[in-house]
């Protein structure tokens, strides 16, 4: 099964999480429960039908799979004791983040990742309860989502001028594709034609080849 073998290859079941993390059920739905948390990135209902010499016989049991960067998340939340503090958390892991992207010369010019910050944060916090970027980037960290955001909208800059980039322009933008790709989870198989990784990462590096460098 393609899904399960994705899943189990690049995801943190549930039970792993809770013998690695030490939490019990209870203490990992309450911390869920309280927002302190996100949601499982894939719930998966797996249904058995076995044939043999003692009969048929039927099961049913639900997994839950969460982003490698979940136990990392656990450990800065261990001493938070509320959603404020875990939001601003957060939020401060994501703006250092972005710091750091303009350091390196990485500078979106939507307002949302600028004087408009606290605003798309609030919805970047729903997202990342909801267990939607552990979806789709590789650790569901603060680090990761900011590196997302930041690398589509200036993708989405580059594409928005005219289609012959210059040479400077081509290395800027493979640099950004090449930092979506990284913090890109690969996406489950029956998700790929669908995601931002087919269109702002596949797609990308086909129709603008890096330059040819002497």
């Amino acid at each position: 099964m393609e899904l399960l073998n994705y899943l189990q290859a690049h995801f943190i079941t549930k039970e792993a999480l809770l013998r690695e993390s030490q939490l019990s059920h209870f203490e990992l739905a309450m911390l869920i429960e309280k927002r302190l948390m996100p949601k499982a990135a894939y719930k998966l209902t797996l249904k058995l039908e076995c044939d043999s010499f003692f009969g048929e016989h039927s099961d049913e049991s639900c997994l839950e799979f969460y982003p490698q960067g979940t136990l990392v998340w656990l450990g800065a939340v261990s001493q938070v004791a509320d959603e404020a503090q875990a939001f601003s958390l957060f939020s401060q892991r994501y703006k250092d983040q972005l710091h750091r992207l303009k350091t390196q010369g990485l500078n979106p010019q939507d307002a949302k990742l600028g004087q408009d910050i606290d605003a798309h944060l609030e919805s970047e916090w729903q997202h990342f309860l909801g267990g939607i970027y552990g979806l789709c980037t590789k650790t569901g960290l603060p680090e990761d989502i900011a590196n997302k955001e930041a690398a589509i909208v200036i993708i989405n800059e580059y594409l928005a001028q005219d289609e012959h980039l210059s040479p400077d322009e081509l290395t800027n933008l493979h640099q950004v594709v090449d930092l979506l790709d990284e913090a890109s989870a690969l996406f489950a198989p029956h998700e790929r034609e669908r995601s931002s990784r087919k269109r702002l990462i596949d797609d990308v590096r086909v129709k603008f080849p890096k330059p040819l460098t002497s």
